[in-house]
């Protein structure tokens, strides 16, 4: 069989080589980092992926690690909570820091072969997948976006998973492992932001009236656990937007209020799992390949990123935002339609 390169060991990419190795596909993965390492990510997994570790009997593996299981959703805006809310199904909760180093092990275990601390070449060639996550775009219809990731020790949930918004973002709190919460915020601005390396916990606690700050005003900060991001693009792509093989937010980004950036990750990584396996045994011309993955790409998630673009549209503009908090209110079933058709 014909070797698999994939450049970048995030979830989709790791998650891509495991699944190739069990089809005993070589697969070798390039990471330009290294494991184990923060990242901004709201560590909170819900959606079709579960059913995917299911299936690679890997969610009991993730629960001995300390995966914490979400049911419910707390939305809040300045001092009042908005909504509670019972999730469809449970999420599961689980830092990046420990889901990928446990992934990396599993592949590694597997027969695959990872370089790590690894740059290489990111032009599109056969048998080669770009997994290298988020596109750059400094500047985005007038506004820069960054997120902010940071754990915290003492700090009490009404939910497993709670959503802040104010007028700059959003911020997400939920349990994960070794009784800490992940508070993870998406931020815009009109202007660069040059401090955040020193001033990161004044955009994560919010204003000083409002629930967010009084939910991590005395909050013990890992500070070894920050990370940030800038430059990031929200807009929804496409596979005829790319050249090459493009998986995760390489190929595209969801906007981070869902919750689903990491499933998104995973199940992408399924969908290109069968063409890649067929180019590898012979079956299959890497053109018609790649061109089927990207085919199968669209078709899973332009949906849910429509959807998507509009929900994150309602969580900071003022007028959208009265009115999909209206609709919450008044109409049963409204924000279980919301959570259904982002996933």
């Amino acid at each position: 069989m014909k070797a698999i390169t994939i450049v970048g060991g995030g979830l989709a990419g790791l998650t891509l080589g495991l699944l190739l190795r069990r089809k005993e596909v070589p697969v070798k993965l390039y990471e330009a980092g290294s494991y184990p390492r923060h990242r901004v990510c709201g560590e909170y997994l819900s959606g079709r992926a579960l059913r995917i570790l299911d299936s690679l009997g890997l969610r009991s593996k993730l629960r001995s690690l300390g995966a914490v299981e979400s049911r419910d959703l707390v939305i809040a805006r300045g001092p009042s909570t908005l909504l509670l809310h019972r999730l469809p199904q449970p999420a599961l909760c689980l830092s990046r820091f420990e889901f990928d180093r446990f992934l990396a092990g599993e592949f590694s275990c597997s027969g695959g072969t990872i370089e790590t601390h690894t740059r290489v070449p990111t032009e599109p060639m056969e048998g080669t997948v770009l997994a290298t996550g988020r596109q750059p775009m400094k500047v985005e219809k007038g506004w820069r976006w960054f997120g902010l990731k940071a754990h915290a020790h003492g700090v009490t949930l009404e939910a497993g998973l709670e959503m802040h918004l104010s007028t700059h973002g959003y911020v997400g709190l939920c349990r994960i492992e070794g009784e800490q919460v992940n508070v993870c915020g998406l931020f815009r601005s009109r202007h660069p932001v040059p401090d955040l390396a020193t001033s990161w916990k004044r955009w994560l606690c919010g204003e000083p009236e409002s629930l967010l700050h009084r939910r991590l005003h005395q909050a013990k900060w890992d500070d070894s656990s920050f990370s940030s991001v800038a430059a990031l693009s929200l807009a929804p792509r496409k596979s005829s937007d790319h050249t090459g093989l493009r998986l995760g937010d390489a190929f595209t980004m969801i906007p981070p209020v869902t919750g689903n950036g990491m499933s998104m990750a995973i199940e992408g990584a399924r969908l290109a799992a069968g063409p890649l396996e067929e180019w590898s045994g012979g079956r299959m011309e890497w053109t018609l390949a790649a061109e089927k993955v990207g085919r199968l790409l669209d078709h899973a998630f332009a949906s849910r990123l429509r959807h998507a673009r509009w929900l994150q549209h309602a969580m900071l503009d003022p007028f959208p935002q009265s009115l999909a908090w209206s609709l919450v209110r008044w109409v049963p079933g409204f924000s279980s339609l919301l959570f259904r058709l982002t996933r």
